[in-house]
């Protein structure tokens, strides 16, 4: 996974475990990949693809950079692990778009329960 944008969130004043996370959020035509580490103030770094429209094919990075360009800010060991995430294109495939009617919602729903 490729493209990072990155921020600090505030901290919630209170002492706190170091962590790190990489979150995945997939719809039909954007898939958004988040890698945070936690040790003191957050620090995020995001990207963003969109579906190509029209007769173009493939994923277009929207917003953000490769991670392996952001290893100062969210750490070489995660900004390796998050560029390892396979991008989920089978999901994001699977998942009705915006004007998903009532059968492909029911026939996404399916395919999930049948694994």
């Amino acid at each position: 996974m490729t493209g990072a944008h990155n921020r600090v969130n505030a901290g919630s004043g209170g002492e706190s475990e170091a962590s790190a996370t990489i979150t995945l959020h997939v719809t039909h035509n954007r898939v958004t990949a988040t890698a945070m580490l936690n040790m003191g103030p957050a620090k995020i770094a995001q990207c963003v693809f969109e579906r190509r429209k029209g007769s173009r094919k493939g994923w277009a990075l929207v917003k953000g950079t490769d991670f392996n360009d952001e290893t100062s800010w969210i750490s070489p060991e995660l900004a390796d692990l998050a560029s390892r995430v396979p991008f989920p294109y089978e999901v994001a495939n699977m998942l009705p778009g915006k004007r998903g009617t009532a059968a492909a919602v029911a026939q996404a729903a399916q395919e999930v329960g049948n694994g």
